[in-house]
């Protein structure tokens, strides 16, 4: 992206504001955004949360020892492009060779990186197109965005967040589900938004109200069984530092528990989860269901006379992993075979046992291509099927049996000035 498009995409007195802060925020030593990184990482730490910073290899390379020392203490690294620019507007290859620039930055540093995000988010298919297998583990580019702002805004305000609004490009979160999902051979681990540069720089909110947002979507994402991936900049730390233990005491008190955790550790659940299989044999009187999976699966029923114990929303957690279901119970989610393509994988995805065979129809709830089309979107789809009363045996999305996950992201950009002018001479 050259200066002019980098312009365009901002507009004066959003730029003359940003300068401002962050010449309030950065100096040319690194030492006061070391100290604001430190003091995040302590906070969280208290709450038994260890954050996910994207950094800039270019970053990484000018203090590699602290960023050792910070990976010891649990906080985990991720790919942030090796110079902060946007890889969308770049050609695949050249965005291609920054990822790659970026990996080599880490290990040469001794520093471990299983995922990448854009800055500005700016992630494209044909920069996944080009990337060496098993370069990466994950991604971390899809925004969500939930409309949780009740609070009363100006025009200008308005504006503000709208340009940050517009470089995430977020899906709505009335229609998509904030779940990961595979993209290729990648984990795909959607981003939360509004973050704090939105809500503290563009809409002027303070601290209570951040945290009446936040917490907003973390009870969304909670009641709808999903992940909660706050993103957040340490340039904020003196506000986030107020409003992550209000974020993380009221997710400890939720029930079933929420999964705090890394961006890592979901890229790797999701993987395992991802190889679950639940096989099904006849049998002389009905079918017999073998879940085949780890120790740390959640594995739910409901409206059937199985062994459990109570969980949420009418159903219960299986103590076993075979279960035996009467003739004419097929407690599954079946699918007409001309049924959109993304349905059946989606469902897979989610837990669901899917059967797609000729036996679909038999199925306690059953999708056919006009059902499908009076439903739109994922969470249109996933709604219909928890509110109805059809008897189910699933997957849950989360290990141990919890109901949803929390991670806490920050874009870690820059440690000085210089970082940020570095940016403004790369555009």
């Amino acid at each position: 992206m050259n200066f002019r498009t980098w312009l365009a995409k901002r507009d004066p007195l959003y730029i003359l504001q940003r300068g401002k802060n962050l010449l309030q925020r950065y100096k040319l030593s690194p030492s006061v955004a070391m100290k604001r990184v430190d003091r995040v990482v302590n906070s969280l730490a208290d709450y038994g949360c260890a954050p996910t910073f994207p950094t800039p290899g270019v970053v990484i390379e000018s203090r590699p020892a602290y960023f050792r020392e910070l990976q010891e203490r649990g906080v985990e690294f991720s790919v942030h492009s090796y110079h902060h620019i946007d890889l969308k507007s770049c050609p695949p290859q050249e965005a291609r060779a920054q990822l790659i620039r970026a990996i080599e930055a880490f290990e040469r540093h001794g520093l471990e990186a299983h995922g990448f995000r854009c800055p500005y988010l700016s992630w494209s298919d044909a920069l996944l197109d080009v990337l060496p297998p098993g370069l990466f583990g994950y991604s971390s580019n899809q925004a969500v965005r939930w409309d949780v702002i009740t609070e009363s805004i100006t025009r200008r305000q308005a504006v503000n967040f709208g340009i940050v609004d517009n470089l995430y490009i977020p899906k709505n979160a009335n229609d998509k589900a904030c779940v990961p999902w595979m993209i290729g051979g990648l984990v795909e681990i959607p981003v939360c938004v509004p973050d704090d540069i939105q809500l503290y720089d563009g809409l002027e909110l303070g601290v209570e109200a951040i945290i009446k947002v936040w917490t907003r979507i973390l009870n969304r994402t909670h009641q709808r069984g999903e992940l909660y991936n706050q993103m957040f900049h340490p340039e904020l730390v003196d506000i986030d530092e107020q409003i992550f233990p209000s974020i993380l005491l009221s997710a400890k008190a939720l029930t079933p528990a929420v999964w705090i955790t890394r961006l890592r550790d979901v890229s790797a659940w999701w993987r395992e989860k991802n190889g679950f299989k639940a096989e099904i044999t006849p049998t002389n009187s009905g079918l017999q269901v073998d879940f085949t999976c780890s120790p740390r699966a959640t594995v739910l029923s409901r409206g059937l006379d199985l062994p459990g114990e109570p969980w949420a929303d009418g159903y219960q957690r299986l103590e076993t992993r075979r279960v035996q279901l009467p003739a004419g119970t097929r407690p599954f989610i079946g699918i007409s075979a001309a049924a959109p393509a993304w349905v059946a994988p989606f469902l897979q995805e989610q837990g669901y046992i899917v059967d797609t065979t000729e036996t679909a129809p038999a199925c306690g709830l059953y999708f056919d291509p006009q059902t499908l089309e009076e439903i739109y979107g994922e969470v249109a789809l996933i709604a219909r099927i928890e509110k109805s009363d059809a008897p189910l045996v699933r997957f849950w999305r989360w290990p141990d049996g919890c109901r949803s996950a929390l991670c806490i992201s920050g874009d870690l950009d820059a440690l000085t000035l210089w970082d940020y002018a570095s940016r403004i001479v790369m555009h």
